[in-house]
Parts: structure tokens; C-alpha cells; sequence
């Protein structure tokens, strides 16, 4: 008996560092894009797999089932991609609008900022077209490394949505494990995918706020007062997908917004300053909220872990540390000591 117990302890601790190093792995070996994608793609498959498996009685046509609703999954991913870069890039379609409206920003920005800010600035479009292309020219090596960066991100997303597929095509649901070391494991990845799942539905209700708050300023306040930002539906998708990231998100889309505000006046410039500085204050209570009941952890602990993060594995280190941190406090809790 004592035996089993000493057999079953040391399969515990084995599984608790074959989970560490396979997250930590997914750093150095650039992974952590086919993890997001996977498992996004693969608990939406099985949150809609269990309401079909209600409707069907036979594995035949659950398989079926579940094999259509992950080619479903898999193509709205795919357009929902694909329809935000269209209204991204339709924003800059036409040439001639693009060089009318920059001009008259940065006309405006010379105007309004003092001197000594203005120095730092681009004279006209045509200004920001030679440097780009003189920058170009410089860091060719640069531009080929981001390149193939891209393409492995993209072969990456879609290994993950194809093995998301499999997994969930494999399952018929949960397997009782006889070996310890299987059952522990099990253990592991159930904990992950629920940490997964709560940190990513906290993050989206927390972008979809700062989206419809940053609508309404769009459309609703600026045009009452006046003013007419450009690029208005880029600048909302934009601050929804910065949204998905926890702090900086929000950060990064306020400063969009209040440089495109700039270029158009001073006052907008101060207005969407203002309006945003309020939006970030209750967003601190919105986020305390939302985190606090799915992970129950402070704004303050999320930034030092993704500070931490960030310094040791960059900026997949920021998008993994909410999920890691959350995984480590559920295990944490589940061990009583914490």
C-alpha cells in the first residue's frame, strides 16, 4: 500500500515537470502561436460539440457531427480574419485619400504642437514614403527575418487548427485513466484548459468594453463636439484585437486614438485625452471585476507576472502570462497552498 502511494506521489511530481517544461518549451521553440490557436479553436469546438451530442445517439453521426462543426469553427475563424483585414486595409485603399488626409494631419500637427516637437515630424506624405523606403533600404536582413516570422506564424495557427480538429475529432469525451502517470497528466491539462478558458473570456468581455466605449466616443461624442476622427472602423478593430492583450492592450489603443485625434486639432487631441483617461480609470474596475471572479487575481499581480514575462520571452511572454499565471494559481489552490 505504502508502495502504491510512493508510485502514485512520484507520478504526480513527474507530471507536474513534464507540464512546466512543455509550456516553457513552447517559448524557445515558437509555439505559443499554435497553443492560442488550437486551443481557442478547440474549446469552441467542444462547447458546441456537447449540445449536438444531446441531438445524436450513434458515434457515426456524433463524429459527423463533430467533424462538421469543426470545419465550421475553422472557416469563421478564417473569415473573421479575413474580414477585419478588408476593412483594415480598405481605410487605405484609395492613394489620393490616404495622401490628402496625411498631409492635412501633419499639416495640422505643425500648427499645433510647439516647434521643438514639430522639428521631429514628417514635412508631407511624400516625406514619410522616402523614409519608409530609404528604411527599407537599411534593413533588408530585418525585413527578411519578419518575413519568415510571419509565414511560420501563419503555418503555425494552422497546425494548431488542424490538430485542434483531430483532438476533438479523437474524443468521444473523457477517458478514465488506469496508469497514474496518465491520470495525473489528465489532471494537468484539464487545469490548463480551465485557467485557458477563463482567462481568455475575461479578456474578451474586458476588449468588447473597451470596444463599444471607444464606439460610442467615435461616433457619438466627437461628432457632437465637432470634430470627425479618420479611420474611425480601423480604429475599433484595432481596440478591440489591443484589447485581447491585459493592461498594455488598452494602453497601446489609447495612444492611437489620441495621435489620430492630434493630427486632426489640439482640442480633439485634449478631448479624446480626457475621455480616454476616464474610460482607463473605470476600466481598472472593470478589469478588477471581470479577472477577480474567473482567476481571482489583482490588475497589479497580472502586470508584474507580465512584466516578467515580457523580460524573459518578449512579447509571447506578454500574451502567455495571464494564462500561465492563472494555471499556476489553480494548481496552486489545488495542491492547499494558496
Amino acid at each position: 500500500m505504502i508502495k502504491s502511494e510512493n508510485k502514485n506521489r512520484y507520478c504526480e511530481y513527474v507530471s507536474y515537470a513534464l507540464a512546466a517544461a512543455l509550456l516553457l518549451l513552447t517559448f524557445p521553440l515558437r509555439l505559443m502561436s499554435c497553443l492560442l490557436a488550437g486551443m481557442i479553436a478547440y474549446e469552441i469546438i467542444t462547447s458546441l460539440s456537447r449540445h449536438i451530442s444531446r441531438l445524436v445517439r450513434t458515434r457515426i453521426a456524433s463524429w459527423i457531427a463533430v467533424f462538421l462543426i469543426s470545419l465550421l469553427v475553422v472557416a469563421s475563424l478564417v473569415l473573421l480574419v479575413a474580414g477585419a483585414w478588408n476593412v483594415l486595409t480598405r481605410d487605405f485603399a484609395n492613394e489620393y485619400d490616404l495622401y490628402a488626409k496625411t498631409n492635412s494631419m501633419l499639416q495640422e500637427a505643425q500648427r499645433t504642437l510647439s516647434p521643438v516637437l514639430g522639428d521631429y515630424l514628417p514635412q508631407s506624405y511624400n516625406d514619410i514614403q522616402n523614409d519608409f523606403f530609404m528604411w527599407l533600404q537599411r534593413n533588408v536582413t530585418v525585413i527578411q527575418a519578419l518575413g519568415q516570422r510571419a509565414v511560420h506564424f501563419m503555418a503555425m495557427v494552422f497546425v494548431g487548427l488542424v490538430l485542434a480538429v483531430v483532438v476533438s475529432l479523437s474524443q468521444g469525451g473523457e477517458h478514465a485513466a488506469s496508469a497514474p502517470l496518465s491520470y495525473h497528466l489528465q489532471q494537468r491539462v484539464r487545469r490548463f484548459r480551465a485557467a485557458f478558458r477563463n482567462v481568455v473570456l475575461a479578456q474578451i468581455k474586458v476588449a468588447a468594453v473597451n470596444t463599444l466605449l471607444t464606439t460610442f466616443f467615435l461616433y457619438a461624442v466627437m461628432p457632437l463636439l465637432g470634430h470627425h476622427l479618420p479611420y474611425a472602423k480601423s480604429v475599433i478593430i484595432i481596440t478591440f484585437l489591443c484589447g485581447l492583450l491585459p493592461i498594455i492592450g488598452n494602453l497601446i489603443s489609447n495612444i492611437i486614438i489620441v495621435t489620430i485625434a492630434l493630427s486632426v486639432s489640439l482640442g480633439a487631441g485634449g478631448v479624446a485625452m480626457g475621455f480616454l483617461i476616464f474610460v482607463h480609470k473605470l476600466e481598472y474596475f472593470i478589469n478588477a471585476r471581470i479577472f477577480g471572479s474567473r482567476i481571482e487575481s489583482q490588475t497589479w499581480e497580472l502586470l508584474l507576472v507580465m512584466l516578467l514575462f515580457e523580460a524573459a520571452f518578449g512579447l509571447a511572454g506578454v500574451v502567455a502570462a495571464p494564462i500561465y499565471y492563472a494555471y499556476l494559481k489553480a494548481e496552486l489552490k489545488a495542491l492547499k497552498v494558496l
